[in-house]
């Protein structure tokens, strides 16, 4: 496989299966990706050549453990750079994924009329895990998500082109179910409370000589129930 890749995406030649196994760290869980359609694609502006181009664009979808790409779409009937494939794609996802920590990677490309020129990059996407793993509906059900495509060789801050990828996704295989924690129990023991000891009395406050005169005649109490039990 021939790739070029960096910190925000990666760029795969047509075909470019990375060699996985159809297994995955995951388990043998996978993520089907149908790409439905395209639009508003162009060449983007760092292109410049003096022979007009014909877009001939396929998409390539590729996760840590493979890549896989469509077949070359044709424009659509109504022009104005929309794109049609329908094609399904499969690529293996691995733990991180399945923990909503990774993402899958969706490169658009146009393939060269002369193959001693390379395919020209047209825009790429991710697809979080989250999109997929939102809780809100199985893992299994089909998802039409719709991204924008960024410029080749922007990062992920950079605003979007105006091209615009039609997915469906879902997930095959089993889906480990995690378990939600039961909450921490204290392993402390209370102390059973000491009868005499939780009673309520109210205080009247007292100042000036009446204060002086009362601590000098304060006297140390002991509960009820513990005189009665020195007592016997």
């Amino acid at each position: 496989m021939s790739s070029s890749s960096s910190s925000s995406f990666r760029f795969l030649s047509k075909n470019g299966a990375g060699g996985g196994d159809g297994g995955g760290v995951g388990g043998g869980v996978e993520l089907e990706v149908t790409v439905l359609s395209a639009e508003s694609l162009r060449l983007p502006p760092s292109y410049c050549s003096l022979i007009p181009r014909r877009l001939r664009p396929y998409v390539t979808v590729s996760s840590a453990e493979s890549a896989c790409s469509t077949a070359v779409a044709a424009e659509g009937a109504s022009g104005g750079g929309e794109h049609t494939w329908n094609d399904t794609l499969v690529v293996p996802v691995g733990a991180e994924f399945m923990e909503s920590r990774g993402d899958v990677h969706v490169a658009v490309f146009s393939e060269a009329s002369c193959r001693l020129v390379g395919a020209t990059p047209l825009g790429w996407c991710r697809i979080p895990a989250a999109d997929v793993l939102d809780g809100l509906r199985p893992p299994r059900a089909l998802r039409r998500l719709s991204y924008s495509l960024r410029c080749p060789r922007d990062g992920p801050a950079a605003p979007a082109r105006g091209s615009v990828v039609h997915l469906a996704v879902r997930i095959l295989g089993d889906h480990p179910h995690r378990p939600e924690p039961r909450p921490a129990t204290s392993t402390l023991a209370l102390a059973p409370a000491q009868p005499g000891w939780c009673r309520v009395a109210m205080g009247i406050p007292i100042s000036g000589a009446s204060a002086a005169a009362a601590a000098a005649s304060a006297v140390v109490g002991m509960p009820t129930w513990a005189w009665g039990e020195t007592s016997r």
